[in-house]
């Protein structure tokens, strides 16, 4: 006599097999994404602890590095005013030499101290302003002193006052055109700027363009030029930390807009920058492009 099965026995012990499968497998992925999650939790605290120390390493930098900086300037204009008349030759080079490694250490100082300020929006960074572009690119040129004759401002008179962060137009501005002027080989830099209008922003750009006709940059260092300390190697010795289109960089990011690097070796380089804006009128053209 055969055994006989209740219709859809197997059925059911197959479906209860798989179920039990699903679960163990279930409470396995949730036992991972719970060891995952810790894991991300701590490494995410980790990061932060990290970040807090770099940060507190670059205020020190910014704060405490500065005060015995301006003591040393101090006293070396001290001493040129009561000594100054009886150096000989010698020794007045031994001062400009002081006095120039110390316009470098501050150069150095107060890079840190913007690049710190941009990345958290602080200080005169963040403030809004009303201002007129052209007198902010004049004011550029004038402080670099004999080199701004070869410098030329080409900002429409009929541009509209824009409303943005004042500060961070002007940290990019002379960031842009001192590394033109470094690199520009003694013949003209040109500073443009343009209103255009940005339906993605539902608002305008301000688009700042500075070029040079310098020795140019190869294709394959643009990208490398926005990092710290990076200095593109050339037969002259140039001054300079390779700060300055890092805290572009930055500065530029943090107030939301975009930059765009355009060089040809033996012709020179653009860097065009396009930030948002609050601006009326006078675009010239509809969109960004």
């Amino acid at each position: 006599m055969r055994p006989r099965f209740r219709e859809g026995t197997g059925a059911r012990e197959a479906t209860d097999v798989r179920d039990t499968v699903i679960a163990q497998q279930e409470e396995m992925l949730d036992g991972i994404a719970a060891g995952a999650g810790a894991d991300l939790s701590a490494l995410r605290r980790e990061l932060a602890r990290y970040r807090g120390i770099f940060d507190s390493a670059r205020l020190i930098v910014g704060h405490e590095f500065s005060k015995p900086l301006t003591a040393a300037v101090g006293y070396l204009d001290l001493l040129e005013e009561r000594r100054g008349g009886s150096f000989d030759d010698r020794e007045r080079a031994y001062v400009a030499r002081i006095r120039s490694s110390l316009a470098r250490l501050d150069e150095l100082v107060e890079s840190f101290v913007e690049i710190l300020r941009a990345e958290h929006g602080a200080g005169d960074l963040k403030s809004f302003e009303r201002f007129d572009v052209r007198a902010v690119a004049e004011a550029v040129r004038g402080r670099f002193g004999g080199a701004g004759a070869r410098i030329a401002v080409n900002v429409p008179v009929g541009l509209p006052p824009v409303v943005a962060r004042r500060r961070c137009i002007e940290v990019v501005l002379e960031n842009l055109v001192s590394n033109a002027v470094k690199h520009g080989g003694d013949r003209p830099v040109a500073v443009s700027a343009a209103l255009r209008r940005d339906d993605r922003a539902d608002g305008a750009r301000l688009v700042l363009t500075v070029e040079d006709r310098g020795a140019g940059i190869p294709e394959d260092k643009l990208e490398d030029i926005f990092e710290p300390f990076y200095r593109i190697e050339s037969g002259e010795k140039r001054d300079g930390l390779g700060l300055g289109l890092a805290l572009v960089k930055n500065v530029v990011a943090v107030i939301g807009g975009e930059i765009r690097v355009r060089s040809t070796q033996g012709e020179g380089t653009t860097v065009t920058v396009a930030v948002p804006v609050m601006a009326d009128g006078a675009f010239e053209s509809d969109t960004v492009g």
